[in-house]
């Protein structure tokens, strides 16, 4: 579980940095520079741990399903943070772990026990209350938010490559699980960049470059600490944990945005404290 909160925190400062940046450059740019990155930062671990290729061989499909399910998720996660408010995006997303947990049951056969499991309902029901305003969800879901269906996209294929990126980890170690996962997705992200060569144009060394490496450097984070949670326990019990990523944006709007909190989010944060404390104890 520990490993999960630490993912969470770099998944959410990965979404704050990550929607700033979106907003000056573009979510195409941003998440291939954070990509970059952290590939980059995986294929140097790679080689100096001396891990070997050969114990991917046997997982090559799986590698090019995350590959296509990861990266089809950051780009619509970007998307949906460029183009709509974090009041909808945010809680919607955190619903990945549903979507995880239940292919970590089916195809797994994890039993995380009814004292998790209930545990992880209440953290997941936390953050959608805490990560958001119930009356600008209304107002946005009646209005249809632009980034609404993205945010709906990318939660379900978010809950697919966190389950096989738990189930590399697993099976071959969270080194090589993340590399191979992280270059799959790159060679996505270079593919789509090459065909939609406008959307650099106006990219240049710039602010929005700099917050766009720090989200990329916030996702190595939590992709790093999840892969070696996954490997050490169950990969239900981490994806739960993660889940709580979007109350770490909200900190950070109310730190340097000066939010203020409303009713459902103070309701949120004690949910979440709650169902942290069952899924411990479980």
């Amino acid at each position: 579980m520990i490993f999960g909160l630490a993912a969470a925190l770099g998944w959410g400062l990965a979404d704050f940095t990550g929607a700033v940046a979106g907003r000056r450059i573009g979510s195409l740019p941003t998440v291939l520079i954070a990509q970059l990155l952290t590939t980059t930062v995986m294929t140097v671990v790679m080689i100096e741990g001396g891990h070997g290729v050969g114990v991917l061989a046997p997982y090559a499909a799986f590698i090019v399903l995350n590959g296509l399910a990861s990266g089809g998720a950051y780009l619509s996660h970007y998307r949906a943070l460029q183009l709509g408010p974090v009041a909808v995006v945010s809680p919607i997303g955190a619903t990945y772990a549903a979507v995880g947990v239940g292919l970590a049951v089916l195809l797994l056969g994890e039993r995380p026990g009814p004292a998790a499991l209930a545990g992880g309902v209440v953290v997941v029901a936390g953050v959608m209350l805490t990560s958001t305003d119930l009356a600008k969800v209304r107002a946005g879901t009646h209005t249809r938010a632009p980034g609404l269906p993205w945010a709906i996209v990318s939660a379900v294929l978010f809950g697919i490559g966190g389950f096989l990126l738990g189930y590399f980890a697993q099976e071959v170690g969270w080194v090589p699980g993340l590399w191979a996962s992280r270059c799959a997705q790159l060679a996505m992200f270079v593919a789509i960049a090459l065909l939609r060569r406008h959307e650099f144009d106006r990219v240049g060394w710039n602010a929005g470059v700099m917050v766009a490496l720090l989200s990329g450097a916030g996702d190595l984070l939590g992709v790093v600490t999840y892969s070696i949670g996954a490997a050490r326990g169950l990969v239900s019990v981490v994806l739960i944990a993660s889940a709580v990523f979007p109350l770490i944006a909200v900190a950070m709007s109310i730190a340097w945005l000066h939010e203020r909190p409303v009713a459902n989010q103070y309701v949120g944060i004690a949910l979440v404290v709650a169902g942290l404390l069952v899924l411990g104890v479980a």
